[in-house]
């Protein structure tokens, strides 16, 4: 993938959670689900590359969670899990709304072992983040201007 295609993905998904922010429907709709079939092929497509950005930052804050190694592991994992919830607001609500859809299934599924075989946590019950409110400006993630 070339440098302006990787740029091009990356703004189709920062339109398609600007547009969820917008709508407070976790659905693509017009013109975007016309560039989403384009690019990912289908919906199915943008929601394992939203779920894969999503697990990408998730790890990357495990990793430094897991240097001074906390004494509730749960806790610290659901503290975690918010955490980037506020982050990554739009990704999160967005994979919350689908989260039964089969796309999304082989992706969790590794995640849990991965997670289990770093930590020894069987299973962390993570809350999700309620829908959001119409034109609610906190979904849409903020860019650099610099």
């Amino acid at each position: 993938m070339s440098w302006e295609s990787s740029r091009q993905r990356h703004q189709l998904v920062h339109a398609v959670l600007a547009d969820i922010a917008a709508t407070g429907r976790p659905h693509v709709t017009g013109e975007l689900a016309t560039r989403v079939t384009a690019e990912f092929g289908d919906f199915d497509g943008l929601l394992r590359e939203v779920q894969l950005r999503w697990y990408r930052a998730f790890d990357a804050r495990l990793d430094a969670l897991l240097e001074d190694w906390p004494p509730d592991i749960d806790a610290a994992l659901t503290a975690l899990w918010l955490d980037l919830s506020a982050a990554m607001p739009g990704a999160r609500f967005l994979l919350d709304a689908h989260a039964g859809r089969p796309a999304l299934a082989d992706l969790d599924a590794h995640h849990r072992r991965t997670l289990h075989a770093a930590t020894g946590v069987h299973e962390v019950r993570l809350p999700r983040i309620p829908p959001p409110r119409r034109r609610c400006r906190w979904l849409v993630p903020r860019t650099s201007t610099a």
